[in-house]
């Protein structure tokens, strides 16, 4: 059953006793309220009407709400689709292989949930190519070192790349004669077990990097170290590469360098040192895969629509949707009857300008449907068409689209494993990150409410609501935004709160913080709409964190670990910006500037199955930059500023059996 639309619940009786009180107060001689007063029966008979009106007004269908809205010029968003990089491993190292542009990757499908596609933006050739040059650095000298064709093979003083005495900056370089920008090189090494009291081999003190154009160097990731940081003797390492990579002149030789360097600290930010140095005999490297952005999305070609009538007006619903903007020679084509040739068809946001023989149409993305012109009746009682409609018993036909996108694109990393069609020479692909960007497409009601400021601002940015529409509309990455009236002739502050894909769990600041891109994307984008002299500041939301230390009694059958996990993963939920602010589950992010009571918490806890008794809860200021929670705990109401949000510092929770 279609919910009810309420554009306005004021009754009858409410109509009427709003009357009679404005009459005290405009016109205080009417002094006969009796309901057999004339006066009176008037206002009730056009209370009734305006009753009746409300009621038919509450009862248009959603059709012709977009049908109004787009009179004003609004229409809803469609989805953004999420994107993600996705890393292919060759079947046989250093082979090389081509991947074409529109592969699929896919995530599997389980019993309560379709399998979410992915496909490749750009052709991807993985070049064949190895090892071209070895060189080592010590105390800032550099020395190439003799290859034996595509291996290296030191010798000497030379087997030890960091020197006797491992040095922060110290470093060994393998250079090669082809791009390496994105590639995953796997680089095989024999060498014999270093030492260092405090290294980790999860996590030692080195640091690849890969040169870049602009002269500097650019951090690589480790994607598998069977060395242990060359603690565990030889071994292969696995490095993935950034776009970010160039040619650089290193020992007399220009080609891209890809760089293994000493640090002082690992990446964990602890000092750790070598005592003893590996001694290496021999390095090779090859090609084993590389990345490529994929989107949100998946084709279809040549699905047919059906056979048109002939009239006006008519509309066909695609078998997918919401359907991703058309690009390219994606397109509407129509076959006539007899004829065998398909004649595409222009798209067109409106009809308006459209003459009776243009082969226009119109494509509703969130919904899927594809429209023809409409008829319309003139004032001289004729008819006119705006837009040609293809000819009774031709066949129309998409030739191909994308469908997707939303929040369901924002898949976890590894999600995606499946290649619905083999290619030749690729063993597997799967997405080493988790995929962001993914937006659902607008309601309806958010388009009404969009249209309602878009009207009254007409896209300029005057009063704090308007600043905040603007900057919510900047980017699909903006989250939430807070506007803070200046202080005389201050700036206007603006505070934004980044999208985050998987929000349900502690939140880091960094994490919580807009990125210098997407700021000055939305100061581009303010900067066209404000007033002449205003001046506008972008900063990061303000946030307090909060941290719970409570102590539960479960039921005996419980599973105290899980009831641990359950308690957090609810207040990591509850006290979130993005998300929190609902006891029964995921909302839209803590209410600005709301307070925090502690007998909320209570309530969390309490609903956690397996919990029988709350013995002891305490919530304590968390300072978000350091983790460091405040030595006494917070009284049982926490105060927020009229500007500020709630986040989560670390909760800990502990969870026994009850005597």
């Amino acid at each position: 059953m279609l919910p009810e639309i309420q554009l306005d619940d004021v009754r009858f009786q409410e109509l009427v006793s709003e009357a009679r009180t404005r009459i005290v107060r405009h016109s205080p001689e009417w002094t006969e309220h009796n309901v057999s007063d004339p006066g009176i029966t008037l206002i009730e008979l056009f209370a009734w009407l305006t009753e009746i009106l409300i009621y038919r007004i509450n009862r248009i269908p959603e059709r012709l709400h977009l049908s109004l809205l787009e009179l004003v010029g609004v229409r809803p968003a469609p989805p953004d689709p999420a994107t993600v990089d996705v890393r292919f491993v060759l079947e046989r190292p250093g082979s090389g292989a081509t991947i074409p542009a529109g592969t699929e990757v896919a995530s599997p499908r389980t019993a309560g949930r379709d399998c979410v596609v992915f496909q490749t933006n750009e052709e991807l050739a993985i070049p064949t190519g190895r090892l071209a040059a070895y060189a080592l650095e010590r105390a800032g000298q550099v020395k190439a070192v003799a290859m034996a064709g595509d291996t290296a093979e030191p010798t000497g003083p030379q087997q030890a790349p960091f020197g006797s005495s491992p040095a922060a900056g110290d470093a060994m370089l393998l250079g090669f004669d082809l791009p390496i920008a994105g590639l995953v090189i796997r680089v095989a090494i024999e060498s014999s077990r270093a030492r260092g009291p405090g290294v980790d081999p999860a996590d030692p003190p080195l640091v690849w990097e890969a040169s870049g154009t602009d002269g500097e160097w650019h951090p690589a990731a480790v994607i598998g170290d069977e060395t242990g940081g060359f603690l565990l003797g030889g071994g292969a390492i696995t490095i993935e590469l950034g776009e970010q990579t160039g040619m650089a002149g290193i020992a007399g030789k220009t080609l891209h360098w890809l760089r293994c360097r000493v640090s002082e600290r690992n990446r964990a930010g602890t000092r750790a040192a070598y005592s003893g140095p590996p001694e290496i005999t021999a390095v090779s490297a090859e090609i084993v895969g590389a990345t490529v952005q994929a989107s949100h999305a998946a084709t279809v070609r040549g699905e047919l629509l059906g056979t048109s009538d002939g009239i006006a007006g008519a509309t066909y619903a695609l078998q997918h949707h919401p359907v991703l903007a058309p690009q390219g020679a994606e397109a509407i084509e129509v076959r006539e009857s007899g004829g065998d040739r398909w004649i595409p068809w222009e798209r067109v946001d409106s009809f308006a300008l459209s003459a009776p023989s243009d082969p226009h149409y119109l494509l509703d993305c969130p919904r899927g449907e594809v429209r023809f012109g409409p008829a319309i009746r003139q004032p001289d009682g004729g008819w006119r068409r705006f837009g040609a409609v293809p000819p009774g018993g031709a066949t129309i036909r998409f030739s191909s689209y994308r469908h997707g996108g939303g929040r369901a694109g924002n898949v976890a990393p590894h999600a995606l494993a499946i290649l619905p069609a083999p290619i030749p020479g690729i063993a597997s692909a799967t997405n080493p990150r988790a995929a962001t960007g993914g937006v659902d497409a607008e309601s309806l009601d958010g388009a009404r409410e969009r249209a309602r400021l878009e009207v009254r601002a007409c896209s300029r940015a005057v009063t704090a609501e308007d600043f905040e529409r603007l900057t919510l509309a900047a980017s699909p990455e903006v989250a939430r935004v807070v506007c803070v009236a200046p202080a005389g002739d201050g700036p206007i502050r603006i505070h934004v709160l980044p999208r985050i894909a998987q929000a349900d769990r502690q939140l880091e600041l960094q994490e919580l913080t807009p990125g210098e891109g997407l700021m000055a994307e939305i100061a581009s984008e303010l900067d066209e709409r404000r007033l002449l002299g205003t001046s506008i500041r972008l900063l990061p939301v303000k946030l307090r964190g909060v941290s719970v230390v409570v102590d539960v009694r479960a039921s005996p059958l419980a599973d105290l670990e899980r009831v641990q996990q359950d308690v957090a993963h609810a207040f990591y939920i509850y006290l979130n910006p993005l998300i929190g602010g609902s006891p029964e589950g995921p909302g839209d992010g803590w209410p600005l500037g709301r307070a925090l009571n502690q007998g909320e918490l209570f309530g969390i806890a309490y609903g956690i199955n397996g919990v029988e008794f709350v013995n002891i809860l305490r919530m304590y200021e968390t300072d978000m930059r350091t983790g460091e929670q405040a030595a006494q705990p917070t009284e049982s109401h926490l105060v927020l500023g009229p500007d500020e949000l709630v986040a989560s510092g670390r909760h800990i929770v502990k969870a026994t059996y009850r005597e």
